[in-house]
């Protein structure tokens, strides 16, 4: 979203980028073809991706949902990228200043990928979610799946105005959503705390974390 180059015009920008990552040329006919690719790229990714995790792994999951939609969100991303690269009309008339806040706008997309991925990385148990570690990597997670995509979304605000709004508005609150939803039961349960319940066994307890249901120790 923030490729753009100081001495360029967002349709500029659109076209070089077009050309660049995706040999789509500025004429109707390539744009439309590469819509058609992307919109049935998603599709195939809707039904394809479970399927592999499932004949893998026996299950899909929640990281083989989460590959399925991050790869879904990214080809419908690039087909309203074509759809709306040679309507200026839609294209923001606000300019690239260049400065700190474009730097961290220009992370968004990167922040939202990425930062639940580490996120989920750090509470998998590669490292050992314990009595002892938990607050600290609950709070990664927090932060890379909700505090860094919101904070790189803010500066992107400013260029939503005029009839840009209506396109890049619902896109930056939606895809901003996709990496928050993923860390929202972390921070439940790190405001909140574990709980200590009984496991039905005599004299023993779990020390538990409700939100995300993991079992943090078994006390005797």
């Amino acid at each position: 979203m923030n490729d753009q180059k100081p001495a360029e015009t967002p349709k500029q920008t659109s076209d070089r980028v077009a050309r660049k990552f995706f040999r789509t040329e500025d004429d109707e006919l390539s744009r439309e073809r590469g819509i058609w690719q992307f919109l049935l790229g998603a599709l195939e990714c809707v039904f394809l991706i479970p399927a592999l995790f499932y004949l893998r792994f026996g299950e899909i999951g929640p990281f083989g949902w989460s590959i399925t939609v991050f790869f879904v969100v990214y080809c419908l991303l690039v087909a309203f990228s074509f759809y709306f690269g040679s309507r200026t009309e839609y294209h923001t008339t606000v300019q690239l200043k260049g400065g700190w806040a474009d730097k961290i706008g220009a992370g968004w997309l990167i922040a939202c990928v990425f930062g639940p991925f580490f996120g989920w990385v750090a509470t998998t148990g590669t490292i050992p979610v314990t009595t002892g570690t938990w607050h600290w990597l609950y709070g990664a997670r927090v932060f890379l799946a909700i505090v860094v995509p919101v904070v790189c979304a803010l500066p992107l605000l400013r260029y939503v105005r005029g009839k840009a709004a209506l396109i890049a508005l619902p896109l930056l609150v939606v895809v901003t959503l996709l990496p928050v939803s993923t860390g929202v039961n972390s921070g439940r349960d790190l405001l909140e705390g574990p709980i200590r319940r009984p496991t039905g066994k005599d004299r023993e307890a779990e020390i538990y974390l409700q939100h995300t249901q993991r079992v943090l120790e078994i006390t005797r």
